[in-house]
């Protein structure tokens, strides 16, 4: 009859349930790593939204200024100087109007923006520094159930040897 190692047995309970916590403990960590690098991609994809804001607005500002001196052009040379004096004057006016407007959407929209990245960074550093108290806690853990398990395996260890000598089958 083969002989029983108690010792090996509570070894390999023990260590089947250390690397259960280290498991649970490698998806944690890999949870953190996925929800930081979400949090930069947002931050990142509003960073760029800005930055299409802000050269959709020198486009459009340069395109309308553009097409204003080539139509103040053609006019000076199809229908006279005091007609086109007279456009350039209208459109120079309107031109203020629609900055002004086009201004207060655009700056609207950057101030909504800025909004929207102040909170992502305040909320960046908020879930940083939780998950870097997640860490510790975590580490701390481990270090609780390292000792905790050697103190319980030492323990069955000692009580199988106590009572191994009481055994009628080896």
């Amino acid at each position: 009859m083969a002989t029983v190692k108690y010792e090996t047995v509570i070894d390999a309970m023990w260590d089947q349930w250390t690397k259960g916590l280290e498991n649970i403990a490698e998806g944690n960590k890999q949870v953190e790593l996925w929800t930081l690098k979400t949090l930069e991609q947002q931050q990142e994809f509003v960073s760029k939204a800005v930055e299409q804001l802000q050269k959709v607005d020198k486009q459009w500002k340069a395109e309308l200024e553009n097409l204003q001196k080539r139509t103040v052009e053609n006019l000076r040379k199809t229908a006279g100087n005091a007609v086109a004096d007279s456009y350039e004057e209208w459109t120079n006016r309107m031109s203020e109007a629609l900055s002004k407007l086009q201004s207060l959407s655009v700056n609207q929209s950057k101030t909504g923006y800025t909004m929207v990245k102040q909170a992502q960074e305040q909320y960046h550093q908020v879930i940083t520094q939780l998950l870097e108290e997640q860490k510790k806690t975590r580490e701390e853990l481990q270090q609780v159930s390292d000792a905790y398990v050697e103190q319980v395996k030492s323990l069955q260890k000692s009580f199988a040897q106590s009572v191994d000598q009481y055994a009628v089958v080896k």
